[in-house]
């Protein structure tokens, strides 16, 4: 692990993602992967509602050259001990526009018909990942406090950013903004700057994207199912 990144979802991370991975040679870890992978769906589990006082942070990120987004940017104090060696990129944003991509993701893919269905088959990634989501990002333990309010979660976006600048050491931080672009990404990690444009993924106005994704998976489940059925009434006759 040579990247710990510290921002809340929606601030870039998944354009940093492709970055790092570009920069490190090296796979980043994101949320995603709990989305798409029982396995680790499962590890997150374990961390985030068993709250063992160690856990081996090996079992997730063996292989990985940084990680970003929810949950792991929840527990970076511990994995900035588990990776002495590792620098910390802070990724921020204005708080009303974090506000709407928020809203927006919540919008076109928490909230779809497709990822509330999915969410709701006990065992499945989904299933896990939406009590990840209640417990680590939306409960009282988690980053917006047990608020509902959109200022007072943007308070809470503030004070996350402002407290993560004062604990990490400012030789081992990086305060970064997406639209910055390359430069001060590759200054901080001593790469030389990739001559290809920067990565720009997941833009609040192309969820559609990640929406449709989410929403051919429930298609393709729904068909299977039928076509399950039909099987199954198709040998019960003959």
């Amino acid at each position: 692990m040579k990247v710990i990144c510290a921002g809340w979802g929606r601030t870039g991370t998944r354009s940093l993602k492709y970055a790092l991975q570009s920069l490190l040679e090296a796979p980043s870890y994101h949320m995603q992967n709990i989305l798409l992978n029982k396995k680790h769906a499962k590890l997150w589990q374990n961390i985030i509602f068993k709250k063992n006082d160690s856990y081996n942070w090996n079992d997730i990120y063996n292989g990985y050259g940084a990680c970003l987004d929810f949950p792991s940017c929840n527990y970076y104090k511990e994995l900035m001990k588990e990776y002495p060696d590792a620098k910390v990129i802070l990724t921020i944003r204005d708080a009303d526009s974090w506000m709407k991509s928020w809203n927006a993701l919540n919008r076109e893919i928490l909230n779809s018909i497709a990822f509330k269905f999915f969410s709701r088959i006990p065992g499945t990634s989904f299933y896990i990942q939406k009590k990840i989501h209640n417990e680590a990002i939306l409960g009282q333990n988690g980053m917006f406090k047990g608020h509902k309010n959109e200022e007072s979660i943007k308070n809470e976006f503030i004070k996350w950013n402002q407290s993560v600048i004062k604990y990490v050491p400012k030789d081992r931080l990086l305060v970064y903004e997406i639209k910055d672009g390359w430069e001060p990404l590759c200054n901080f990690l001593e790469l030389p700057v990739p001559d290809k444009p920067f990565f720009h993924k997941n833009k609040t106005k192309n969820m559609g994207h990640m929406s449709r994704f989410i929403g051919s998976m429930f298609v393709i489940s729904i068909l299977l199912a039928i076509f399950i059925i039909f099987l199954i009434i198709y040998y019960s006759i003959i």
